[in-house]
């Protein structure tokens, strides 16, 4: 019985590309936007500290804006 053979050729695999890198900025400031809400609701959910938890929040928001601020832009050309 013959065995009949694709027509295509099978998909192969494409190398990485070298220029995608990845934003390590946006990640810390992610990362660390979690870690906040997670301390201001185990601020606010266990001792009911609404200031202690809206400072959490507010200063983690400033220190981000101004690092994100402060940082160049990156570039699109990679």
């Amino acid at each position: 019985m013959p065995t009949h053979t694709p027509r295509k050729p099978q998909a192969k695999a494409r190398a990485a590309d070298p220029t995608e890198h990845i934003d390590w900025l946006a990640l810390w400031a992610i990362s660390l936007g979690i870690c906040a809400v997670i301390l201001a609701a185990i601020a606010y959910f266990t001792v009911g500290d609404k200031l202690g938890a809206a400072t959490i929040m507010a200063s983690v928001a400033g220190l981000i804006g101004a690092v994100l601020h402060l940082s160049p832009a990156p570039s699109q050309n990679h």
